[in-house]
């Protein structure tokens, strides 16, 4: 979990970078993927099933009067002439407008001092007929906000409204409606246009009238990213360079200065009529483009869109960034969490699902109805998550598997090892600080051994016991046993340790009656070998024990205690060479699957009531008849006291 939170804070930090400094890694890089994947989706193979409103539709009711190439032109090729122009085109071009009835013209061109008293005059009687709004920059040299204001033909006879964006990193992405004293170039001309008043509220809140305009939560007006397609000329038609580019925007027509200033009456009224005419360049030779996060064209473009947005009521809201904090928090720590329960395979699986699964919200949020709720920060710090935990899983693991493997690998079949390590937590599993379970214990003894060893050099008795324990040990494991400790030349086993089974005790007994079989014939050959031979007694106890690692802090030894092992380890006592004795617990469990001679009750050590004992004298099969013998519960012979062996 702590992995999962420095996920979480990674994102959170990259989420709150400062956007003029790190662009590339905070929000405003989750605004830029956002629409790419949005326009993907549009544009792409999946446009005809992901159908996402259409923002680019025309407005009918927005036209540009573009300064382009072909404007530039000289007046011999079809054009106005170089720029900068005189004044008095801009007011002819008012008038026609005038005549047209256009609504209110907006200016993004620059008009740079000095000019003729004529051309102001010029100017200055087209803006007295033709409502007007130009644009002006405002810049804040030395941290002081100054408005380069337009020159006074233009200021004492039409509104102004500043063109400046906001541009972190570079970007243009929006723009404050409201600075100061001042609005902005699209929000005095859409006021003009509907005389309706704009107002900021606060950071997050302006209004159009009686609409509320959502912000950004900086005071900043967030632009409906669009596509602007290039078109480059392969010929001099309509007097433009070869080689040069016309852009086209889908969501307002545009015509050239030149022809607006010579199309005839009638068209130019169908063009303007009623609607907001904005003038600005678009010719890249007057270098007023702007750089957004879907690529670089005329800064006119963008007061365009402003105004387009605000006309239709198109806004981009965003969601407080307290739940973008929440998601980006909360999301890593529950993945974070699953991951721990899974394997680490499904784990990163999972998180990969949960990214693909949010990331769609995200995407349809933001293009079905212009909610931005981050993405990119959720997505890298759940992605993040996942894959810390898992590589952590992985590390540690590997670490505990070879605990696993050090501590089980001789002692239980290799099947069991693995299907402990494949275990999603194979510690937690086994519950090394000790656990209450049920199993059958065994324990068995080579009579006689003290005398036949008298005989035997130590290289003899121990390449025989080897022998021995090998073959033991191999049924053990066939039966699923834990083989937990020889002492001397007794062996103690547990079934089933570390997981317990349904059918512990008939393994038990089961493995048991095996392992004396293979005594008599292992004792045949040595016989014939001229080698000493043995019996075995071997006893087994059913019940709760306490299973876990015993110690000290050196050294720890993965074992059972409690009576019911020191009950087994008795009855081995009681049971003489070539028995096989099983406690009345055992017996209720197996009683239906051999066949067995009760014995006398005994009187053991640390016992104070005898027990009854049962040997085992066959396997009892599914259609045999059981020829068991059994003592009276109720009429028990004397008991006896078992003697050591």
């Amino acid at each position: 979990m702590a992995l999962s939170a420095l996920a979480a804070l990674v994102g959170v930090v990259c989420y709150l970078a400062p956007k003029e400094q790190f662009a590339t890694v905070n929000r405003l890089a989750d605004f830029v993927v956002i629409n790419d994947t949005t326009f993907w989706l549009r544009d792409g193979p999946l446009g005809k099933i992901v159908r996402f409103p259409n923002y680019d539709s025309e407005n009918e009711h927005l036209r540009l009067i573009a300064i382009d190439e072909v404007s530039l032109q000289d007046a011999a090729h079809g054009g106005v002439g170089a720029f900068p122009w005189p004044r008095s085109v801009y007011g002819t071009l008012l008038e026609r407008l005038h005549q047209a009835r256009a609504s209110v013209v907006a200016f993004d061109v620059t008009f740079p001092d000095p000019s003729s008293p004529a051309q102001d005059g010029a100017f200055a009687a087209g803006l007295k007929v033709q409502r007007a709004v130009d644009g002006f920059s405002i810049t804040t040299p030395g941290g002081h906000v100054y408005a380069e204001l337009p020159i006074p033909a233009v200021r004492n006879n039409a509104a102004i409204g500043f063109t400046t964006v906001d541009t972190p990193g570079g970007w243009t992405v929006g723009q404050p409606l409201v600075d100061g004293p001042y609005e902005s170039l699209a929000a005095k001309t859409i006021e003009t246009h509907t005389a309706q008043p704009i107002r900021a509220r606060d950071d997050w809140r302006a209004s159009l009238g009686p609409t509320d305009v959502p912000l950004d939560g900086e005071s900043k007006f967030l632009m409906l990213p669009f596509q602007v397609h290039e078109n480059t000329q392969i010929g001099s038609e309509g007097g433009a360079r070869l080689g040069s580019s016309s852009l086209t925007v889908p969501f307002f027509q545009a015509i050239p200065a030149v022809t607006a200033l010579s199309m005839s009456a009638e068209d130019l009224h169908a063009f303007a009529g009623g609607n907001v005419i904005v003038i600005g360049t678009t010719a890249q030779a007057l270098g007023d483009f702007v750089v957004t996060p879907n690529g670089r064209y005329p800064g006119v473009f963008t007061n365009l869109r402003l105004m387009d947005q605000l006309m239709r009521s198109t806004y981009i809201r965003r969601v407080p960034p307290a739940l973008d904090l929440a998601l980006i928090v909360l999301f890593p720590l529950l993945v974070g969490f699953l991951v721990t329960q899974l394997r680490p395979v499904v784990g990163i699986a999972l998180g990969a699902g949960v990214v693909v699964v949010y990331s769609i919200f995200a995407v349809l949020a933001y293009g079905v109805t212009l909610h931005w709720v981050n993405l990119v920060h959720v997505d890298a710090s759940i992605a993040l998550a996942a894959l810390f935990v898992a590589l952590y899983r992985t590390v540690t693991e590997g670490a505990d598997k070879r605990v696993i493997t050090e501590m089980f690998g001789k002692h239980v079949s290799p099947a069991i090892v693995e299907h402990m390590l494949a275990h999603d937590d194979p510690l937690k599993a086994l519950d090394l600080s000790g656990k209450r379970v049920k199993v059958t214990i065994f324990y068995s003894d080579i009579r006689g051994f003290t005398a036949m060893s008298e005989k035997m050099s130590p290289e003899e008795i121990y390449g025989a016991l080897n022998e021995y324990f090998e073959e033991m040990c191999r049924i053990v494991f066939q039966y699923g046993g834990f083989v937990d400790k020889f002492i001397g030349d007794c062996l103690m086993a547990v079934f089933s340790a570390p997981n317990p089974q349904p059918d512990d005790a008939y393994n038990a007994v089961r493995s048991a009656w095996e392992q004396q079989q293979k005594i008599l014939t292992m004792m045949t050959e040595w016989a014939a070998q001229g080698r000493p031979i043995f019996t075995v007694g071997m006893g087994l106890n059913t019940g709760e024990v306490v299973m876990g690692n015993l110690g000290s802090a050196d050294r720890l030894n993965y074992t059972v205690i409690g009576d019911n092992v020191n009950t087994a380890a008795r009855l081995y006592n009681v049971a003489k060479g070539g028995q096989t004795i099983i406690s009345e617990s055992t017996y209720e469990e197996v009683k239906e699957r051999f066949i067995v001679n009760e014995l006398t009750p005994v009187f053991v050590k640390g016992k104070t009531l005898p027990l009854r004992n049962f040997e085992i004298v066959g396997l009892l099969e599914p259609s045999q008849k059981n020829i068991s013998t059994l003592l009276d519960p109720d009429n028990l012979p004397q008991a006896t006291v078992a003697a050591d062996h």
